[in-house]
């Protein structure tokens, strides 16, 4: 029997992530709040800290999603435990106007890494 030690892993400690968020091109501005509300909701709920909040804009696309070009970009910064980012995610995959995401955790390394090349 093959035991897999890493798959139930739940830190029960704040780490800082970045999640990208690309929604549907045609959102008005109540249309971008209500969904930023959302998700910082969502966040705040499971316990999780909003750091910031930026809108990218509009862009265009690499290939298109859903038979759309474009994409709003969101990118929230945010400290939480490991279980924010699985829940985040799960009402991500349920928002239809959301076209695609992605969640990175950012560590020491990463962000002395940042400042080193930022000096340079």
């Amino acid at each position: 029997m093959k035991i897999n030690i890493f798959s139930d892993i739940n830190h029960n400690f704040f780490r800082k992530y970045e999640t990208v968020i690309i929604v549907n091109p045609d959102f008005d501005d109540s249309q971008y709040n209500q969904f930023v509300e959302k998700i910082k909701g969502i966040i705040a709920k499971e316990g999780g800290e909003i750091i910031s909040v930026s809108d990218w804009g509009l862009r265009k696309l690499s290939y298109e999603i859903k038979k759309t070009g474009k994409g709003r970009y969101i990118v929230i910064h945010f400290s939480a435990k490991s279980n924010v980012v699985a829940e985040l995610e799960r009402n991500l995959r349920n928002i239809e106007d959301c076209l695609r995401y992605q969640t990175v955790l950012f560590t020491n390394d990463l962000e002395s890494s940042r400042e080193e090349a930022v000096n340079v």
